[in-house]
């Protein structure tokens, strides 16, 4: 049947031996998500939960990122339960007693479509309904993507589980970023346009600076990572002369991880999403926290963070302005010690492994 194997970027954050080992099932993952993102939130779930995986005992067998042809079975492709990793080309089955598990991230693209340009014939997403159709179990991240799943298929009758996303990113050994120290910063993580929705913070940050330009006394509003200024961008900061007022940061983990601890909030303005990592990763590092009001950040932050219109720049500038470091409250004190304590043990990475056991158990 071949050798586990791993090729995935392995995260080394998890805990160790709180995970009770399973017997000889063994788990192949495809590589069709590290070919699209090497980077970002579904990649990095995926990388985590092969690790947990392995230390819970499971035999993980991961298709390399290069093809390496048909002639020869892979021996991800023979394993007992096969989870994809998204929705390209046909769904795999080379057995019948093999089991198919595919994972529903969002339903992002059929909510807003103007936002993806893609024919449906070049769209992995256009082969959503057909995946999990052949599928025997469907793993949402969000209640609120199960939600958006039956309102769009309700004729699918594949099985559903909802297993929310962890972190590990309290773990991570931060990597101080110079320029930054000794600074007030407001921190956006990843992409920032489209459904993400970061003009919504450039046009609030120009609301917050119209007739003090540098004079004003403002924290610096960072994005890490989601890539160089685009035109558009460029164009708005220019126009508005934010140039001071705003820093893009390509980063890596340790970078974040540090980013994450000392910035006075973490801002999402989403338009939509599955999920919503930065919440989380924000939860992890105790940091205060403002999103777009959202379900499925209802869903996965009620309690603990300020909810506020995703599509109101003025909303987000008197917030913002109006809002000192002294004034946000952290998760810790919004949620009480108890409180806080058993929403960190829900996100962490060993109940997203146990209950991902749980549910390839249930297909076998």
């Amino acid at each position: 049947m071949g050798s586990c194997s791993a090729s995935f970027q392995l995260f080394p954050y998890l805990s160790s031996g709180s995970i009770p080992s399973v017997g000889q099932l063994s788990i192949g993952f495809d590589s069709q998500i590290l070919r699209r993102q090497r980077r970002g939130g579904i990649s990095r779930y995926f990388a985590d939960l092969a690790t947990g995986l392995q230390r819970a005992g499971v035999c993980v067998r991961l298709a390399p990122k290069q093809s390496r042809g048909w002639l020869n079975t892979p021996p991800w492709r023979q394993a007992d339960v096969i989870h994809a990793t998204f929705y390209g080309g046909r769904p795999y089955r080379l057995r019948t007693e093999q089991r198919l598990v595919s994972s529903l991230f969002d339903m992002v693209p059929e909510r807003h479509p103007e936002h993806f340009f893609l024919p449906a014939l070049r769209s992995p997403h256009a082969n959503k309904r057909a995946w999990f159709s052949a599928s025997d179990l469907i793993i949402s991240i969000s209640a609120a993507s199960a939600d958006d799943l039956t309102f769009f298929h309700p004729g699918l009758c594949t099985p559903l589980r909802v297993i929310h996303l962890a972190t590990a990113m309290d773990r991570i050994q931060p990597q101080q970023v110079d320029r930054l120290v000794g600074r007030r910063f407001w921190l956006m993580v990843g992409k920032r346009y489209a459904y993400k929705n970061g003009q919504t913070l450039l046009r609030a940050l120009a609301l917050m600076h119209q007739g003090c330009g540098a004079g004003c006394d403002f924290p610096l509003l960072v994005f890490a990572g989601g890539g160089p200024w685009r035109s558009e961008e460029h164009q708005h900061i220019a126009a508005h002369g934010l140039e001071h007022a705003v820093l893009q940061l390509p980063v890596n983990d340790p970078m974040l991880a540090w980013l994450y601890r000392h910035a006075e909030a973490v801002l999402v303005p989403s338009l939509a999403e599955g999920f919503s990592l930065p919440l989380i990763e924000a939860l992890a590092c105790d940091t205060p926290i403002v999103a777009s009001d959202i379900e499925v950040h209802r869903e996965v932050g009620e309690g603990f963070m300020t909810f506020l219109s995703p599509l109101n720049a003025r909303v987000w500038a008197d917030w913002l302005r109006s809002h000192s470091a002294a004034d946000l409250q952290r998760p810790s004190r919004r949620l009480g010690p108890e409180g806080y304590a058993s929403l960190r043990h829900h996100y962490e990475m060993d109940r997203l492994v146990q209950q991902h056991l749980d549910a390839y158990g249930s297909v076998r």
